[in-house]
């Protein structure tokens, strides 16, 4: 058996697979709940009656020396000694998005919707781009016949303005940060600055019913919903700016990696938003690359509706853990 693991900011996912990575057991804890990752990894063990050989967690920050300093959690640096401790089997950290990327290995194609056809080339590189509470990045190459995730912070890498409105959105947002990565803007606080900041440049208002949706909570999920619904012009434009964004940021992994083998929009944000991703704007600023046209035209893209991509792909790793 194999414990996998999948830890968000929000919430973190651990299972037992199979083999055949089957899933045997599962649970879901709540972060805020625990003050480390090491008391959820505990908890899990001491209520799981199955023999587990070996584990393999995705975590949200960089992997250092078997060590990890989560992005966007508070709690203490993760330590690969210390879950060895803990566990008593062999442990792998992986950073989340590679674990994303291995998880395309187990992926049905019912689990992907396609939003460019392209000219896919086999065993070509692979680019995964995850926007949900932050934004991930990866790719997965194969190498000597051997698949090979590659980790990578880009998320964090310098936002560039492409036209007058979007030079506007960068000068709004570094009222508030000095420096504006795409993690800033495409992560799920994004789209509420892009629509804070289109408000502002209208002089329009919040309509009483939006507010009073924002009030329950998710105040990205109300923007992307009335855009999504034509209800409120300004969510509409937040939300093609989002999406037109988000479409160059994908190019750039595309054509950093090579991704001749297609993009995955992985994460929890673009099965949310399928019906605008499917409209001509994402691949229209995805192609927008001067010399790159054509090479990103025959780029396939893809988004991920299956939400345990990750943790399907911290179990593949795992269990190839016990086959090498």
């Amino acid at each position: 058996m194999i414990l996998a693991g999948d830890l968000g900011a929000t919430n973190c996912r651990l299972a037992v697979f199979d083999m055949d990575l089957s899933v045997v057991t599962q649970k879901k804890y709540k972060c805020k709940e625990y003050d480390s990752f090491e008391a959820i990894v505990s908890d899990f063990i001491n209520n799981c009656e199955h023999p587990i050989q070996t584990a393999c967690f995705g975590l949200p920050g960089p992997i250092k020396q078997g060590k990890c300093k989560l992005t966007n959690l508070s709690w203490s640096e993760i330590d690969t000694a210390k879950l060895i401790e803990i566990t008593g089997i062999p442990v792998k950290l992986l950073n989340d998005l590679e674990a994303n990327a291995y998880g395309i290995e187990t992926l049905q194609e019912s689990e992907l919707v396609t939003l460019n056809v392209g000219d896919k080339i086999p065993r070509g590189n692979i680019g995964v781009v995850a926007p949900g509470t932050g934004l991930g990045e990866a790719a997965l190459l194969q190498i000597e016949g051997k698949l090979h995730a590659m980790a990578s912070e880009g998320g964090h890498s310098d936002f560039g303005p492409l036209n007058e409105s979007q030079i506007g959105l960068i000068n709004y947002v570094q009222q508030e940060y000095r420096r504006v990565s795409y993690e800033i803007l495409l992560g799920s606080p994004g789209l509420v600055r892009m629509y804070n900041f289109l408000l502002h440049k209208s002089n329009e208002k919040t309509p009483e019913w939006l507010a009073e949706e924002m009030i329950k909570g998710d105040l990205a999920a109300a923007i992307s919903n009335a855009g999504l619904n034509n209800q409120c012009p300004v969510c509409v434009e937040a939300l093609d700016m989002f999406i037109s964004i988000l479409a160059s940021e994908s190019a750039n992994v595309a054509v950093k990696f090579l991704a001749t083998g297609g993009v995955y929009l992985g994460g929890g944000t673009p099965p949310r938003i399928l019906d605008k991703l499917h409209q001509p704007l994402f691949m229209e600023h995805f192609v927008n690359k001067d010399k790159m046209v054509n090479f990103l035209k025959a780029v396939p893209v893809y988004v991920i509706l299956n939400d345990q991509a990750a943790l399907q792909g911290a179990a593949w790793y795992a269990r190839r853990m016990l086959s090498s």
